[in-house]
């Protein structure tokens, strides 16, 4: 067992739950069970999307090749469901139905692009390359 990310976006753009496994899949674990990867869940009146498979926690300042790969994706997430993303680790964060608030917000400029000028190295990172599962 180790430290996992938590990460929460509000579904602003109403996606369903079917939309949103053919974006971001599905995770088969057998016997006829299928857990999405992104579940939709309501929490005080509004529409949110809980990442269900999430990779380990890092502290982003001493591995930013890893932080890249989870920005690039976490942009696309909130690209699709329009709203804003929170984020923190499952050690302080059990939950919404277990703590009853959102983790972290993260803010634009954490989303933003590195300066591929003076980070020639992240430019070329994929979507979750090189994150420890």
């Amino acid at each position: 067992m180790g430290i996992n990310f938590v990460v929460v976006v509000e579904n602003v753009l109403n996606r369903t739950q079917e939309e949103a496994n053919r974006e971001f899949g599905v995770v088969d674990m057998g016997e006829g069970k299928i857990i999405p990867m992104w579940k939709i869940i309501e929490f005080k009146g509004k529409s949110y999307a809980e990442w269900q498979f999430t990779p380990r926690y890092f502290k982003k300042e001493e591995f930013p090749e890893m932080w890249e790969a989870l920005r690039k994706y976490l942009v696309r997430v909130k690209e699709f469901f329009g709203g804003k993303i929170y984020m923190d680790n499952d050690v302080v964060w059990l939950g919404l139905e277990e703590d009853g608030y959102l983790p972290y917000l993260l803010d634009d400029e954490e989303l933003a692009p590195p300066d591929y000028e003076k980070y020639p190295e992240l430019k070329d990172i994929k979507e979750l390359e090189g994150l420890i599962w």
